[in-house]
């Protein structure tokens, strides 16, 4: 459930921290522009603005991990000659990442006496006390972890919370909370949500960073947004709206976020008909995606629509018979659906789409191999051209094809992990929540390659979590729950409130 949103005037006065005209450059680009920020107390302040806007350079400004060239930095009224990580948090500044910091084989206790207990001045441990520490300071954030568990054994959720309740015990007061859900299921956000709520009312300063722009207006109490390294504007949260932030964010309307055009649409390319595969839950799914159509795909999480998504990409394989261009085809591993035409982003970037410790080539031609080497051996010289055919049409930026892909941005990234696919020249291409974690900007230039695809003809089957997306995007919309399809709604049909409603297990006519 959203926390309040409504900021309360009467705590909403004093500032905890105040940045004023903070520039830093790197290399001669300028990464923050003059950027000033107040944060008050008892206030959930976001910071928005699209990959490279200067966020997380203003955040390690904040933290001491990097200096500014000019500008002043205060905390609590008093001017901070200078900064760095032990003085902030000396200061009581606390950061939150969405990978938090434990030791793994440590135990909960441990990992909050570590932050704790750093002077050395004793020899022995009390651990009864330790113990007691760590659990008195998980109650207090309205949990109930056992303090002598491994942090290893956590989920990312719990992790989160025992980095928070260690911040606490170091009596932190300014919260830096960058991309704090991404991990999370809708549960644990919930959670998260309640408990930001209940630092709020302690009187505690929030900066909260996160792309996802509902998540935003739901929980902060204004909005600070960047672009280009300059602040922008700071709105109440309450007196603006989604539209409006991404025009602030990129200087341009909602419409071009999702640039959807009308595309004749083809043939049937793929037809499922009664699919299964117990071995991930799916039960009885038939539908049909056209060649240039955009058939969107929503449910909760957990609902079996990546599962779905594996199954016909041959990665957990049934024994269902799908019919490509008419055809009875059977996929049992990818190397078969390469072959047909099928193309697969999956949903995570990071593990499974982008190989970050290689080349922006090598990820390019990883997928067609055969069309730049002979004889079992890589021509560099043609995989290069490869992968600058696809920097220059995709807008991909990076120095050059040979540069190490985990340096990108997430959205340069999952640019890579389509241009990979689209390499193969793709009938089919699969998209598996393919901008989550990218900002507004690339997301935008992320659907226009989308829509690229499918006036080429391409049948694209999108899956997303994000319901703008799919209502902006797509031609017709199936929706799952429990591993099953509830139904098919068109494009004039859907709305949220369909489409939640069959989320849900209810049935809902609308074809």
């Amino acid at each position: 459930m959203p926390i309040d949103t409504h900021p309360r005037r009467s705590l909403l006065s004093e500032p905890l921290l105040k940045a004023r005209s903070i520039t830093k450059s790197y290399a001669g680009v300028q990464a923050l522009k003059g950027a000033s920020l107040e944060l008050l107390r008892g206030e959930v302040h976001a910071l928005v603005g699209e990959n490279g806007a200067g966020k997380s350079t203003l955040t390690k400004v904040i933290t001491g991990a990097i200096t500014a060239d000019s500008g002043t930095l205060e905390v609590c009224g008093q001017q901070v000659a200078r900064n760095d990580p032990s003085i902030s948090r000396s200061l009581g500044i606390a950061a939150v990442y969405q990978q938090p910091s434990l030791f793994p084989h440590l135990t909960v206790a441990e990992n909050i006496a570590l932050a704790l207990e750093g002077d050395g001045s004793s020899w022995t441990v009390d651990w009864k006390s330790r113990y007691a520490r760590a659990k008195e300071l998980i109650e207090r954030v309205g949990a109930s972890i056992d303090p002598r568990r491994p942090a290893g054994s956590l989920t990312m959720a719990e992790q989160q919370i025992v980095e928070i309740a260690k911040m606490l015990g170091a009596k932190a007061r300014i919260f830096l909370m960058d991309e704090p859900t991404a991990l999370l299921t809708d549960r644990e956000v919930d959670n998260l949500f309640q408990l930001i709520g209940r630092l709020r009312d302690e009187g505690a300063g929030i900066l909260y960073i996160s792309h996802r722009l509902e998540e935003i207006l739901s929980i902060a109490d204004r909005i600070t947004v960047l672009r280009d390294g300059e602040v922008i504007a700071c709105r109440d949260a309450a007196e603006v709206d989604r539209s409006e932030l991404i025009h602030l964010m990129v200087g341009r309307s909602i419409r071009s976020i999702f640039p959807k055009r009308e595309v004749p649409i083809g043939d049937i390319a793929l037809e499922v008909r009664n699919l299964r595969n117990g071995s991930v839950g799916l039960k009885d799914i038939s539908f049909s995606v056209r060649r240039g159509e955009i058939f969107g795909l929503a449910g909760l999480v957990g609902s079996g629509r990546t599962e779905l998504a594996r199954t016909l990409f041959g990665l957990t394989p049934s024994d269902s018979t799908i019919l490509l261009g008419g055809k009875p085809t059977r996929i049992g591993s990818p190397t078969e659906a390469i072959r047909r035409g099928i193309g697969y982003v999956p949903e995570d970037r990071r593990q499974h789409g982008v190989i970050l410790e290689m080349g922006v080539a090598f990820n390019i031609s990883l997928a067609n191999l055969q069309s730049v080497s002979k004889w079992g051996l890589i021509n560099r010289d043609k995989e290069d051209d490869l992968a600058k055919l696809y920097v220059d049409e995709m807008r991909i930026k990076t120095a050059s094809v040979s540069g190490v892909a985990g340096t990108l941005s997430g959205g340069n990234q999952q640019k890579v992990a389509l241009a990979r696919w689209m390499a193969i020249h793709p009938r089919i291409m699969i998209l598996d929540e393919p901008t989550q974690g990218v900002d507004v900007g690339s997301k935008s230039e992320i659907h226009d390659l989308v829509m690229q695809m499918a006036e080429r003809g391409v049948a694209i089957l999108l899956i997303s979590s994000e319901l703008p997306e799919i209502l902006g995007m797509s031609d017709r919309i199936g929706v799952m729950h429990a591993g099953r399809m509830m139904g098919i709604l068109s494009r004039q049909a859907a709305t949220q409130s369909s489409i939640m409603t069959m989320a849900f297990g209810h049935a809902c006519s609308g074809v």
